[in-house]
């Protein structure tokens, strides 16, 4: 599970990258985002279930993948931002929704890990996947995903959901149990994209 947080930080590095590509950050700047982007939805994770130090602390690695994310995505960055928008829209929302994925389950998989049952477990998988994307659209001063109504924390809880039932209820190996998880993460939030599925808004009349 820890080769699927590695990938997870670096993937959610790169999509905090792509985010301020178009808003004229310098290098550092863009750096700071990917890195917030790839380390805050764990690091809340781990405040609140009181795992400390967290993580990345614990494991400098993750922080040095975090970097090294970022930076590798910056002239990519560059070189898609500069192309049309259709193509660098689908290339974040295919970076956000595998972080997305990845953290999830991983998430989820920590708080089992620390004796946690399995609807803190779920918890702990929404958080740690959608809070790096929650700071990243806010440092990019966007809307978050999560509010706007689109299939996303909603993807996560069912991912993390299928992921503890099977790992938990049927004792299926955990890596099939997060392959499953984290594939149902992934289909849910790019067919949310693709369909332009949306949850019904507060207040919004019926129909």
């Amino acid at each position: 599970m820890e080769l699927a947080e590695y990938a997870g930080t670096i993937v959610f590095a790169v999509s905090g990258v792509l985010a301020v590509a178009r808003g004229h950050l310098d290098w550092f700047g863009a750096i700071v985002v990917g890195i917030a982007t790839a380390l805050g939805g764990g690091t809340i994770r781990d405040l609140i279930l009181g795992n400390t130090p967290v993580f990345w602390i614990g494991e400098l690695g993750f922080l040095a993948a975090a970097t090294a994310g970022a930076a590798i995505a910056i002239p990519i960055a560059g070189s898609l931002a500069e192309g049309p928008a259709k193509r660098f829209d689908e290339t974040l929302q295919v970076a956000d929704a595998a972080g997305l994925a990845l953290f999830s389950v991983v998430g989820a998989s920590i708080a089992l890990d620390l004796g946690f049952d399995g609807g803190v477990a779920v918890a702990a998988g929404v958080i740690t996947g959608a809070g790096g994307g929650v700071i990243r659209d806010l440092l990019a001063d966007r809307t978050p995903l999560i509010l706007q109504g689109e299939i996303y924390a909603t993807a996560a809880l069912a991912g993390t959901a299928v992921f503890v039932a099977l790992d938990e209820l049927t004792g299926t190996p955990e890596t099939i149990a997060a392959i499953a998880g984290g594939a149902l993460v992934f289909g849910l939030r790019i067919a949310g994209i693709r369909r332009q599925w949306r949850l019904p808004a507060v207040g919004a009349p019926p129909g």
